[in-house]
């Protein structure tokens, strides 16, 4: 019997009923569409959070934005959204099998994510210099920025090795996944039925919406698919530690010399 891929008359009647059948009978992944749906998430959590800036360009609380930082800013938001819309569009391209426009489009990760990581440290520096006396969650702004520090070289480290492992989708996929997730603090800190959920203060109101959210995809993950997808486990695991081990050492007094230097330069 002649595969759908080998037959030699490709326009008779017979064959397009065979086509038809064989499509309709040939099962969809079930997790076919799991990064798409991810994604979508991401770029909605990210819309609510910011809407105060995106919409009025103004802080949460209404405020304008210091026009000492207003350029790295806009800079850096305007990438960090630019990476969510790209990896929806990109997750999705994946979902509907149009791979040679994925490919293209990938190289596009290169600019934007060098932009993030070039201006995120800007932000998270001059934003503390602008109020020290501020605090974040109960910690003391100083204290916080080894966080936004911490976001930032976690993002940068899953990048690195999503567009290294390119032609490896298993690696490449959750790698993207996982870099997308750690920079979605920023919007969830700033949503705030998240916050009447989680808290207000430390490790779980700032960062239990993500690993929360980050915890179900992979249960959806492993259901969909029946089996552990280990590297999304494993930068998961990854990101949970760094999370723990940053909000423990940011209360040291070693942490706090190194913010004092970091932001006299």
């Amino acid at each position: 019997m002649w595969g759908p891929s080998l037959s030699p008359y490709p326009c008779s009647f017979a064959n397009c009923e065979y086509y038809l059948c064989y499509s309709l009978s040939t099962p969809m992944k079930p997790d076919r569409y799991f990064y798409a749906t991810a994604g979508a998430i991401f770029l909605v959590l990210t819309l609510i959070g910011f809407r105060h800036y995106i919409f009025g360009g103004t802080h949460t609380d209404g405020s304008h934005i210091d026009p000492a930082i207003l350029a790295v800013v806009v800079l850096h938001s305007s990438a960090v959204f630019a990476w969510y819309v790209l990896f929806f569009v990109q997750a999705l391209l994946i979902s509907v099998q149009n791979r040679r426009l994925h490919m293209k489009l990938g190289w596009s990760v290169l600019g934007i994510a060098a932009t993030i990581l070039c201006t995120g440290p800007l932000v998270a520096i001059r934003s503390v210099r602008l109020a020290p006396n501020d605090a974040v969650f109960d910690w003391p702004y100083p204290r916080f920025l080894l966080i936004m520090l911490t976001e930032i070289a976690l993002y940068t480290i899953f990048v690195t090795i999503g567009v290294i492992n390119r032609k490896r989708p298993r690696i490449h996929r959750p790698m993207m996944l996982m870099a997308s997730l750690v920079l979605l603090t920023g919007a969830t800190a700033r949503t705030p039925f998240l916050r009447v959920i989680f808290g207000h203060s430390g490790l779980v109101g700032f960062f239990g919406p993500v690993i929360f959210l980050g915890g179900v995809l992979l249960l959806v993950r492993f259901a969909t698919t029946r089996s552990l997808d280990r590297w999304f486990a494993a930068g998961y695991a990854g990101f949970v530690l760094a999370a723990l081990v940053a909000s423990r050492l940011l209360l040291t007094a070693s942490w706090m010399n190194w913010a004092d230097a970091l932001l006299k330069l």
